[in-house]
């Protein structure tokens, strides 16, 4: 039998990470904000994940999204093993794992999806298989439906790629990489660029680039640098590969990307203007932006909403408030830098979001609102969302389905005996995952034993359960070292994280 791995490193286990814009509802907001029809997610849909991974993210989105049938696609047979074990914790009956190839999907009893999405494969397997996986859309997604690929892309990559060949060259001796070999290759890509010469000495850039390598995990670097297959793309590459599955580009992902003058100079908006070609018009504009990764949506007869069409959605479309917002000086972050938002209408929007989730209707029944208008409304609330700080949330209808779902998921995740290697816990309100620092989550954990949250209380059962209490997300900060330090994380916590905690489902 040949080797199964077929070029893949399958010896160490990728990462395990929830990835926000595979989720349906974020797929359908950013194709209406875009001016594209979007899945009809009140009726039943199908969705698959091609590449799943640990198939975590599938399995959340599943918990949180009853109403659609999920499946989640692995050849590596420990992910599939582990994305069980998961399911079955949990209690989520709408989502299945294959262990399969893509090659073997063929041949495979599926039924047709509304939603088919690749994260983190198009740019790591073979010609062969990147065929493999557009034969399978071109034979199972619906007319009407949506793919989601993200790759990395060109021009971003062309300076960097060559260090990448250089760290595998250094190890193509060996049939496996192990974390001792990627420590090995890259210490001896820094000896090479202090040398500096050739390459080393026209990409300075490489240097500062290895010290970034330094501080990623072990299992991320094997599998995004070492495999053997590794490809970036244009975009005008992917969107001719796709051609094929009767695929045409809609909008990126990532809504930032819809708002030019967030990104790129005014001279760049200009001169991309003047390309007619709207293929030719995105590559080029990856030249302005130095696209190292692309999140793309893809459909099969995709259709461009009429102006009251997309009037309409835009008013049903529910919006919450995701994360805590300052009354004053609001800004975001974009490409280009920073944007401080108008303070009229942003606090007014703000201020109503905190109290719960709204349609952008019943925003405009807000006097401020209502008086700026809501064209200058819609606006901000696109900049909220492209800044992460606002998101579309689902239906009221169905929510205490989802609610006990995503009890049962974050149960699931925060009992974990091991510990807690996610960030990401489940929210019925955005149909979506949510990142919760780890302090927090030990203090989640602590809350739903019944366990006062008192600094003393806290402390002692840290110490008891062998558990660091990082300030930040687990991967760096300080760790407090007594009861002070404790009752201001904990008045951190109980002002800012809880409220919007609650806002999204995660505590009742």
């Amino acid at each position: 039998m040949n080797d199964w791995s077929d070029g893949y490193i399958t010896n160490t286990e990728y990462t395990l990470h929830f990835y926000p814009f595979l989720a349906p509802l974020a797929q359908n907001t950013a194709l209406l904000l875009s001016g594209n029809a979007a899945v009809d997610l009140k009726a039943d849909y199908t969705y698959c994940e091609l590449g799943c991974g640990h198939g975590y993210t599938t399995a959340l989105l599943a918990a949180v999204n009853p109403q659609g049938r999920f499946w989640g696609v692995d050849f590596n047979p420990s992910h599939i093993a582990g994305a069980n074990r998961l399911k079955a914790a949990a209690a989520i009956p709408n989502v299945e794992f294959l262990e399969k190839s893509f090659a073997e999907l063929a041949t495979t009893d599926l039924p047709s999806f509304d939603f088919i999405a690749l994260h983190g494969v198009w740019s790591w397997i073979s010609a062969e298989n990147r065929a493999a996986a557009a034969a399978f859309i071109y034979s199972r997604l619906k007319p009407g439906g949506i793919v989601y690929i993200s790759y990395n892309a060109q021009p971003g990559w062309s300076a960097l790629a060559p260090l990448r060949q250089f760290m595998m060259e250094s190890q193509r001796h060996k049939t496996e990489i192990s974390p001792a070999a990627v420590d090995d290759s890259i210490a001896l890509a820094q000896r090479a660029a202090k040398i500096g010469q050739g390459y080393f000495l026209g990409n300075p850039a490489s240097l500062a680039s290895l010290e970034s390598l330094l501080k990623a995990p072990k299992n991320y670097l094997i599998h995004e640098y070492f495999n053997r297959d590794w490809t970036p793309f244009y975009f005008s590459e992917v969107v001719n590969e796709l051609k094929a599955s009767k695929l045409g580009f809609a909008c990126s992902s990532d809504v930032v990307e819809h708002l030019d003058q967030l990104c790129i100079s005014a001279e760049a908006i200009a001169l991309l203007k003047d390309q007619p070609d709207p293929v030719a018009r995105e590559t080029i504009r990856d030249f302005f932006r130095n696209t190292r990764f692309r999140r793309d949506l893809f459909s099969r007869g995709g259709r461009k909403l009429a102006v009251q069409e997309r009037t309409d959605a835009v008013r049903d479309m529910r919006l919450v408030l995701a994360r805590p917002m300052p009354q004053a000086n609001m800004q975001i972050n974009v490409p280009a830098g920073s944007v401080k938002l108008p303070d009229v209408p942003a606090v007014a929007i703000v201020e109503q979001l905190a109290k719960g989730p709204a349609t952008f209707a019943e925003l405009m029944q807000n006097p401020v609102l209502a008086a700026v208008g809501g064209q200058q409304v819609f606006h901000v609330v696109m900049l909220l969302i492209a800044g992460n700080a606002v998101q579309a949330a689902l239906p009221e209808a169905g929510g205490d389905t989802r609610r006990a779902a995503a009890a049962r998921f974050n149960k699931a995740v925060l009992m974990q005996p091991a510990g807690l290697e996610s960030q990401t816990l489940a929210s019925p309100v955005l149909g979506n995952g949510v990142t919760v620092q780890r302090l927090d989550q030990f203090l989640m954990v602590l809350e739903a034993n019944g366990t006062a949250l008192t600094a003393e209380r806290i402390l002692k059962e840290a110490a008891a359960r062998g558990v660091q209490l990082h300030q930040t997300t687990g991967e760096a900060g300080a760790v407090p070292s007594g009861t002070a330090e404790i009752e201001t994380l904990l008045d951190q916590y109980h002002t800012h994280r809880l409220p919007a905690y609650k806002r999204l489902g995660l505590i009742g």
